[in-house]
Formats: C-alpha cells, sequence, structure tokens
C-alpha cells in the first residue's frame, strides 16, 4: 500500500453511507455529489466529463471509477480513502453551521477534508486589531489547529492552521502560509493512487480459511511441510494484464501415473502469493487437461498481480480431495508498465494453428499460447526433435510511437556450442493503438540443427526511441 498516512492521518475501515434526503431527485443526487461530496477531489476536466453525461447508468458507472482511481488497494472491494472521506464529509457537515459558507464550503470544512482532523486544537486569547483603512477592530480569540508533518503534501515540519473571525464565522488566516494552500491544492491528486485506470479492477478472492484449500495452506504456510502426492513441474509465464498489473499464467505438466490418476482427470489448484512490498493474491482454479503425452497431462491456470517479489504457496488436488500437493517457490513478478521496452515470456511450440471457433480466442493477457487467431501448442520442457519446426512466440511492450506509430526491428540469433547462427531479422512498422502491444515470432526449420543443447536470443531495437532490448530461451534438440 502507498504511504499516504500522512495525508489521511486515519483510516476507519467501517461502513459509512450518506443517505438521500427525502424526496431528493436522481438530478438532486448527482448535483450533491459534484457541488458538496466530491467538491475538493473533482478536477475541472472530471467535472466536466462528468456533466456532459447522458443516462445515470454512465454516471453511476463514472462515480464507481472515479472512486476506484483513489482507492490505495484496488484489488480489494473495501475502498479505504473513500471510507475516511464520507466519515470526515458527515462530521463537517454536521459540525461547521455558522457563517456564510457552511460545512464543506466553510474554511474550516476545506482543511478538515483535505488535512483531517487536526492532532491537537487551541484557542488564544482575543483582542484589538488595527484595520488597514483605519480604525480598531474587535477580535475573538483565533482558532488554531496543530497538525503533524505530512511529508507527501510537501509539509516535512509538523505545521499550524489558525483561522479568525474577521466577520461572521471562521475563516482561513489571510496570513495562512503558502506552502499549506499549495499542499491542499496538490491533494487531490496526491489521492489519485490509480489516474490511469480504465475500468473497474476485479477484486481480490480470498480463500475460505475454513475450506479444505484454505485449511492446507495456512497449514502450509504456517508448518512449511509440503507434500507431493501429485508431482508436477512448474512453469510460469508473463504477460501484461491491465490496471498496471501483471497476468501470471502458470503451465504445469502433472505425472499422472505416479500421482495414480487418470490422463483426464481433473485437478484443482490454490494458494497464495506473499509480496515483499505487501501486495499478497490468493487463488483457486479448477482445470482440466491442455495436452496428454504418455503419462503426463499439461493444464494451465492464471492471475493478475501487482508486480513485485513473491513467494508462492501452491497446493493441487485431485477431485475426491484424497490427493494432494503442496510446494512453495520464489517468484520474481516483472512489471510492464514502467514505460521502458519490454518482452512478455518467450514461447516456444512445435506446432500454431488457427483457432477454429471465435469462442475459443481467448485474450492474450490471459493465456501465453494464444496470440489473437492463433494457438501454439505447449511444449513447456522446450524439448524438439529435429524434424519439427521452432516456433516463436512473445509480445512487445512500450514501443515508442512516432505519429502514433512504431519501427522495430526484432533479430534472432540461435547460440550453438560450436557458434553463433543469425536468422533473419523482422521489420514491424506499423500504427499501434497508444498501450497496446505488438505481436512478434518467428518460424525456424530444425532439420539443419544436430542434437545438442541450443539457447534462442531475441534482440528487439525500437528504432524511434534508440533503445535496445534482448532475451533468451533455452531450448533442447533430440
Amino acid at each position: 500500500m502507498k504511504k499516504w498516512v500522512y495525508a489521511i492521518i486515519m483510516l476507519f475501515i467501517l461502513s459509512t453511507v450518506i443517505p438521500c434526503q427525502a424526496g431528493e431527485t436522481d438530478e438532486d443526487k448527482y448535483k450533491t455529489w459534484v457541488e458538496k461530496e466530491v467538491n475538493w477531489l473533482l478536477s475541472a476536466e472530471e467535472e466536466k466529463e462528468f456533466k456532459a453525461l447522458q443516462t445515470d447508468e454512465e454516471r453511476d458507472k463514472y462515480i464507481e471509477l472515479f472512486w476506484a482511481k483513489r482507492d490505495p488497494t484496488p484489488g480489494t472491494q473495501e475502498n479505504e480513502f473513500k471510507v475516511e472521506w464520507y466519515k470526515r464529509f458527515a462530521y463537517v457537515e454536521e459540525t461547521f453551521k455558522s457563517g456564510p459558507q457552511r460545512g464543506v464550503k466553510s474554511d474550516m470544512g476545506r482543511v478538515y477534508m483535505l488535512l483531517g482532523p487536526p492532532a491537537q486544537t487551541k484557542a488564544e486569547a482575543g483582542g484589538m486589531r488595527e484595520e488597514s483603512a483605519g480604525g480598531t477592530q474587535l477580535e475573538a480569540p483565533p482558532q488554531i489547529w496543530v497538525y503533524q508533518a505530512m511529508p507527501e503534501l510537501g509539509l516535512i515540519d509538523p505545521f499550524r492552521v489558525t483561522f479568525r473571525q474577521y466577520q461572521w464565522g471562521y475563516d482561513l488566516d489571510n496570513q495562512t502560509d503558502q506552502r499549506i494552500l499549495r499542499a491542499m491544492e496538490q491533494f487531490p491528486k496526491v489521492v489519485q493512487f490509480n489516474p490511469d485506470l480504465k475500468e473497474m479492477p476485479a477484486y481480490r478472492f480470498k480463500l475460505d480459511a475454513s475450506s479444505f484449500e484454505g485449511q492446507l495452506i495456512n497449514d502450509f504456510i504456517a508448518s512449511g511441510q509440503s507434500a507431493e502426492q501429485i508431482p508436477i513441474q512448474l512453469s510460469p509465464h508473463f504477460s501484461q494484464a491491465i490496471n498496471q498489473s501483471t497476468y501470471i499464467y502458470f503451465a504445469v505438466v502433472v505425472d499422472t501415473k505416479k500421482a495414480g490418476l487418470k490422463n483426464d482427470a481433473q485437478l484443482t489448484f490454490f494458494g497464495r502469493l506473499e509480496g515483499e512490498q505487501g501486495h499478497n493474491e490468493e487463488f483457486i482454479n479448477l482445470v482440466e487437461p491442455e495436452k496428454q503425452k504418455g503419462d503426463q497431462i499439461v493444464v494451465g491456470f492464471g492471475v493478475p498481480v501487482v508486480p513485485d517479489t513473491y513467494t508462492l504457496y501452491l497446493g493441487v488436488r485431485n477431485s475426491d480431495k484424497t490427493k494432494y500437493s503442496l510446494m512453495k517457490e520464489p517468484l520474481e513478478v516483472p512489471n510492464f508498465w514502467t514505460g521502458d521496452l519490454a518482452l512478455s515470456t518467450i514461447i516456444l511450440s512445435a506446432k500454431v494453428e488457427q483457432v477454429k471457433k471465435q469462442k475459443d480466442v481467448e485474450p492474450e493477457e490471459y493465456n501465453p499460447y494464444h496470440f489473437g487467431q492463433l494457438k501454439a501448442e505447449p511444449r513447456l520442457d522446450n524439448s524438439f526433435k529435429s524434424s519439427e519446426n521452432l516456433n516463436v512466440l512473445f509480445q512487445i511492450y512500450n514501443a515508442k510511437q512516432i505519429d502514433s506509430e512504431v519501427s522495430l526491428q526484432v533479430e534472432y540469433f540461435i547460440e550453438a556450442p560450436e557458434g553463433t547462427y543469425r536468422l533473419n531479422a523482422q521489420e514491424i512498422k506499423q500504427t499501434v493503438e497508444a498501450g497496446k502491444s505488438i505481436s512478434g515470432g518467428t518460424e525456424v526449420p530444425l532439420a539443419p540443427l544436430k542434437p545438442a543443447e541450443y539457447t534462442f536470443k531475441i534482440k528487439v531495437i525500437d528504432k524511434n526511441a534508440t533503445k535496445i532490448i534482448e532475451a533468451k530461451v533455452p531450448f533442447t534438440v533430440k
């Protein structure tokens, strides 16, 4: 979670409902939302966008996404910032009722909404104040709010906010420090934790702690005692998903003979990913075999996660829960959202075919073996016969665009024991929608190669950005 506690002071994880007034229409509801509830958060551009919407459905979706952009934990249903904001709103509307501007429109209301409740309040003695135009004005005791430092707002030391009664009600002191005023202006930007969010994120799944799978994982994490009743080989593949996340697709080879399972067995995979930066994910997936080979089956499942260094606690069980395995592995999840030129996991396959049915086409981020209308056959051990062709598939991210067009050169090499073979390069010059990945790949006949261990190397040159990235993957020719 981002460190925004200085700006928020304190979060209360509870539900706060702001009920509509009796007889309030939908038009009144949306007007109240704009003019009062989010008055100090809504940018001029957002207000213009919202007022241009035509239907209540569009407005409701906009409001939902508005809060998702300001959710410090977008993968969970709880939006801690929204809860705290409406808690403040209820307090401000009930407390600051004097003066021409009341509630959130008052100076005290604005400061409370943006800086939160003060750590301490003080009242100094009143007195006489000399007016610049001449004369003397009786001055009510000023109200002083004392705050701890808020580094994320540029306030690195404790500070005080003073309110004075110039006419009717308390207003900000005319001599208020400019750093405090700038901090309040900056606040709406600081709390946009996910400013590039285009759609609502999927909420994070939680294993039921009382379930068979939940108990196994919790006991495994506590004891460290693994199990191997169902032998598996795990291979993670990484690709760009949505909303700043990376999709991990786990391709798994299951030894059905050693496990005493049929080759059409359904298996349930479950587990937890614990990140060093506090990102945690849990999952459970019922999967069916994608491919059979002798006494082995290949299955796959995936989950989107925030890029981080994780520890994977993985479990797998058969359909009647009589057999299971538990394993623990480190997992480094790459970040494809930095803006730097990047490549997905490189897929090697002996067979690529056209997908016949549109319903069988999966989004690229959900299965690394599916590329639009093409589907590659998994070959997890990267072992091939010399009579086969080697298909190499991958995605390119963050290529620089000039006039919406990318200009890439993709060079291919095979590093062999006797030297390096340079293959035909690929030129990619095309118009690409901003933020979209670019598919790359080639097909290589393996007949000229002797049985041995090899490395396939890809070199991507972004001519628009004068950047180069390389990636390698080992394979074997038998």
